[in-house]
């Protein structure tokens, strides 16, 4: 009977298996990620003691930002689509289907339903740059309550969350919970950061 010659250890090989090893870790931290959507305008919320966390589904936001602009957004992609038809329906908007795939690229709306078109029509880099003016709130116009409407038609499971920043004068976020009472819209969240 022959002997049996033990096998080498090579350091190619345990570099090999290393890498494989990174690679599978790396796959499966990505896969098993979610991703937080980006925001259309920079808040900085206030600080609160909560310990409740705000869901990535089931969340239509108002972003309230310090100058009072008021922002709306959806993060979950198949919600989105149903509250922009809702909204493109229900504020007879036209939107083309260049327009809606604009649209669902953008992560937060800044603009009313006069000017939406002409804002989608630009490219994402000089969407990205515009100055935008908010979706109309105030005692003339109340559009963004149509919106909040359109949301609650197309998800009535959703749910509305109001994030304001802290330099946000208390005459627009007062306006908007007015708005929202006028219509008997009492359910929602207020976005603040843990302390």
């Amino acid at each position: 009977m022959a002997a049996v010659k033990p096998k080498r250890h090579s350091p190619t090989m345990d570099m090999t298996a290393m890498c494989d090893v990174a690679f599978l870790l790396l796959t499966f931290f990505i896969m098993t990620s979610s991703f937080r959507s980006e925001e259309a305008v920079s808040i900085n919320t206030p600080s609160s003691v909560s310990k409740l966390k705000v869901e990535e589904t089931g969340i239509g936001t108002v972003s309230i930002t310090p100058e009072g602009k008021y922002y709306f957004g959806v993060s979950d992609p198949i919600e989105k689509r149903k509250f922009l038809n809702t909204l493109n329906t229900n504020l007879k908007m036209n939107l083309s289907d260049v327009e809606k795939k604009a649209f669902l690229d953008v992560a937060e709306i800044g603009v009313g339903k006069d000017r939406i078109k002409s804002y989608l029509s630009l490219s994402k880099g000089d969407r990205e740059k515009a100055v935008l003016p908010g979706i109309p709130l105030d005692s003339t116009n109340t559009e963004l309550i149509d919106w909040v409407r359109a949301y609650a038609e197309a998800n009535p499971q959703g749910q509305l969350a109001i994030r304001g920043d802290v330099k946000t004068q208390y005459p627009a976020v007062k306006i908007l919970f007015d708005e929202l009472a006028k219509v008997k819209f009492y359910k929602f969240r207020l976005i603040t950061k843990g302390e």
